[in-house]
């Protein structure tokens, strides 16, 4: 026998795979002065060396990646953006989020540092279904300046596995190039 609190969980998780570029751009008060368009990547000292330790959806495609020095970066692209990073303001940008997801559940979880869970469960239905609830938050982001991927998932863990590591489908490549 089931009833209304026997339902099983549902989760929707949001990734934000350029967090750190995407506050940036969308920040009102932003020291970011590189063009929409151009590669920006943000570095941290480690170990002797200025390392890239986050990168917008433009300099991903040029084939830089997190990990890589500062130098061979703009060795490989002399007009890269690159500014120093600021990870207590990602994770104030994180925890702003947060709040703001209030209005599709009163459920969420922050998943640092770049991700934050909606518990959905008994709420989906007011949006329409999962989709429709996944689909307004994904506008909502994209209205923000944030590139976002999302899945839903019995648990939280599954979802934001999902949100991070499942394929592309052909409208999420699309809209990444």
């Amino acid at each position: 026998m089931t009833n209304a609190f026997s339902r099983t969980r549902r989760y929707l998780s949001l990734w934000f795979p350029f967090l750190p570029t995407d506050r940036l751009r969308a920040e009102p008060s932003s020291t970011c002065q590189t063009p929409p368009d151009a590669p920006l990547v943000l570095h941290a000292r480690q170990g002797g060396a200025l390392r890239l330790v986050a990168l917008d959806a433009a300099a991903a495609r040029l084939g830089l990646a997190r990990g890589m020095t500062l130098a061979d970066a703009r060795a490989r692209h002399p007009d890269l953006a690159a500014q120093e990073h600021d990870a207590a303001a990602d994770a104030l940008w994180l925890e702003q989020l947060g709040q703001d997801c209030i209005r599709f559940t009163p459920h969420v979880t922050l998943v640092p540092p770049d991700g934050i869970g909606l518990d959905i469960t008994g709420t989906a239905h007011l949006f329409g279904d999962e989709a429709a609830l996944a689909e307004q938050v994904e506008d909502h982001c994209a209205a923000l300046g944030l590139t976002v991927r999302s899945a839903c998932a019995a648990t939280l863990a599954a979802a934001h596995a999902l949100a991070c590591y499942a394929p592309l489908t052909v409208s999420d490549e699309a809209a990444a190039i």
